[in-house]
């Protein structure tokens, strides 16, 4: 069984602010995957409607993420882009573009 770690990010931007979100996650997506060995694939997705999925989440911007290990994953936390971009868009309550978020990890392991 493979110690991969999958990530699933949920992201609500806040009123009109959700282009300027996805351009934003769409070029840290971008960066991981290119400066992090320890990433299989990053990917930001966005929901779209369909009859086979009738649910809807109130996120609207899905960071799907592949890591060979949980320390990877500490790695790319612990990055100086992704600490920035977190205080820039998460933490500063002024500037910030995210007004709900939430992030889960999986594992295919028993």
């Amino acid at each position: 069984m493979s110690k991969h770690v999958f990530v699933v990010s949920e992201w609500l931007a806040k009123e009109g602010c959700e282009q300027v979100l996805w351009k934003q996650v769409k070029k840290l997506m971008a960066l991981t995957s290119e400066k992090e060995k320890g990433c299989v694939r990053a990917h930001a997705t966005r929901q779209i409607p369909h009859p086979g999925a009738p649910s809807k989440s109130k996120y609207t911007i899905i960071l799907l993420q592949e890591y060979i290990d949980l320390k990877a994953f500490d790695i790319h936390c612990a990055s100086d882009y992704v600490e920035k971009a977190f205080k820039d868009l998460v933490e500063n309550k002024e500037t910030g573009l995210v007004a709900d978020w939430r992030c889960r990890l999986f594992s295919e392991a028993d």
